[in-house]
């Protein structure tokens, strides 16, 4: 015969399962607006009857004990968790590249400001009135300070391409690196080493598991990661989860580890001048101070990294290519004009000199000291005291095709370009415009991608209000059966006790 107080064991059970459902519920709801959190359940388990001492019992028909809670789990999925981690990936590049790019197109901007363009016109249509009247000293003036107008915008163009770049070197190493990406990886594996301590006490850090994935996911908009779950056995009885997080190459296939457990590798950026390196501080997985710089191939690092490392010889555009560009554009152009105004070589008369002696770039660009001292220092004329012949050909070069060698002071170097000075500019403008343009468009669709994976992942993980009341009724609904199962089984018990064998009395 069933023992009389068994059933009331089963009927305990369902009243905690219920209560335990309820509890899970209510947390549920009072976390809907918590970044990061993740939807809970009851795992529940039917206690068996039946076992090896079973085969020995008395034959005949048996229940089991009622219900056990098992566990209090979370609802995700890890190919969701994985397919957004990468977009996120792919989000803060385009995020980073077009916040640079746009930028960049702000100096060059010729559509709502009088930039380059409109001051190599000017100085034109100064030549043009001076070859009027080549001996005015009046409109020799003007022209000298229309030409110093256009190296000031040059200069301005660079400094503002540098401090570009310099604020790119600076986000990257200050912001992203030191204090984003490396405060990451050391939360995570503090966390890890929490998690592993509550879960080989047998506990469930539910909420520590939510931080943790949180921080993950903010980490995989910084760099092309890759996280791995690794069952790990403490004990006969005692598996717990061992996570790991690398840097993966998708291209190549190669992986360095960020996080292992407890440990964790770090970031510095070197910066050479020309370009900058990312070296890894290593406590395991990577030699110590090496170059990783390759190794990512997406998030925000490897959108700084094209910004600030792209010279756009096959590759990105980024401020060094624009840097070069304008050095090789104020290079020319005082090659041609001081090649012009020279009528013997042995004695040159440079009209644009280096401020620093060196080689003529766009931040250091300037007219030359005799030119300062003389507004008359320009030759008008090859062939008589009063011609304007020559000015007539500065004024034709500037229009008309000229050959942009890499190295202006060497001709047998690359050539980069053909055409007017004009169209160079036009042609620069227009590419950081069409940069502008198409990252845009990719920034765009990888938003969308990004929106439609959040919705999924949410619809699965997220809390949703409606199902939540849904289940909070049914569970009240478990919950009041189960505590009517006991009043009947009281009811039994008193039939038994109290009016049972009183026959006779």
């Amino acid at each position: 015969m069933r023992p009389t107080f068994l059933a009331f064991h089963t009927a305990s059970r369902a009243l905690a399962a219920s209560q335990a459902n309820m509890d899970v519920t209510g947390n549920n709801i009072a976390n809907v607006n918590t970044a990061g959190y993740t939807r809970q359940r009851v795992d529940l388990n039917s206690i068996s009857s039946s076992g090896y001492a079973q085969k020995f019992a008395t034959p005949g028909a048996s229940v089991g004990y009622g219900v056990e809670v098992n566990r209090i789990s979370q609802i995700r999925d890890p190919f969701l968790d994985a397919r957004y981690r990468d977009q996120a990936s792919d989000y803060g590049r385009l995020e980073t590249i077009l916040s640079g790019l746009t930028d960049l197109e702000n100096i060059f901007d010729e559509a709502s400001t009088e930039g380059l363009l409109y001051e190599i016109s000017k100085f034109v249509n100064e030549l043009q009135t001076l070859s009027q009247t080549p001996a005015a000293g009046d409109i020799a003036l003007i022209t000298r300070t229309a030409a110093q107008k256009v190296t000031q915008i040059m200069n301005v163009y660079a400094k503002q391409v540098t401090q570009v770049r310099n604020q790119q070197v600076f986000d990257l190493s200050k912001v992203v690196i030191e204090n984003e990406f490396n405060t990451k990886v050391k939360n995570i594996a503090d966390l890890n080493a929490q998690i592993r301590k509550e879960q080989t006490y047998g506990n469930i850090p539910n909420e520590l598991m939510d931080k943790r994935n949180l921080l993950i996911d903010e980490l995989s908009e910084l760099a092309n990661i890759k996280v791995t779950y690794h069952p790990e056995r403490i004990s006969e009885d005692l598996v717990i989860e061992r996570l790991t997080i690398s840097l993966q190459d998708t291209a190549t296939g190669a992986s360095i580890g960020l996080v292992d457990n407890e440990l964790y590798n770090t970031l510095h950026l070197n910066d050479n001048g020309d370009s900058v390196t990312i070296n890894i501080a290593s406590s395991f997985d990577a030699p110590e101070n090496a170059d990783i710089t390759n190794r990512f191939s997406g998030g925000k690092i490897r959108g700084y990294l094209d910004l600030i490392n792209g010279e756009g010889i096959n590759e990105f555009r980024g401020t060094l290519y624009y840097r070069n560009s304008m050095d090789i554009f104020a290079s020319n152009f005082a090659r041609v004009l001081n090649d012009l105004n020279t009528i013997d070589p042995a004695n040159p008369k440079p009209l644009f000199t280096a401020s620093d002696g060196g080689p003529i770039t766009a931040e250091n660009i300037r007219i030359s000291d005799q030119w300062l001292a003389d507004p008359s220092f320009i030759t008008t004329t090859l062939d008589g005291a009063d011609g304007s012949d020559n000015i007539l050909r500065m004024i034709s070069a500037i229009d008309s095709e000229a050959v942009f060698y890499k190295d202006a002071a060497d001709p047998s170097s690359e050539i980069m370009f053909r055409g007017s000075f004009d169209e160079f500019m036009s042609g620069l403008i227009g590419e950081v415009a069409l940069d502008v343009e198409l990252y845009q468009n990719y920034y765009d669709t990888s938003v969308n991608v990004m929106s439609n994976l959040f919705a999924a992942r949410e619809s699965i993980s997220g809390v949703n209000l409606d199902e939540e009341g849904i289940n909070l009724m049914a569970y009240q609904k478990t919950y009041n059966a189960a505590a009517r199962y006991f009043t009947a089984l009281d009811e039994a018990v008193d039939t038994i006790i109290n009016r049972m064998g009183i026959v006779g009395r």
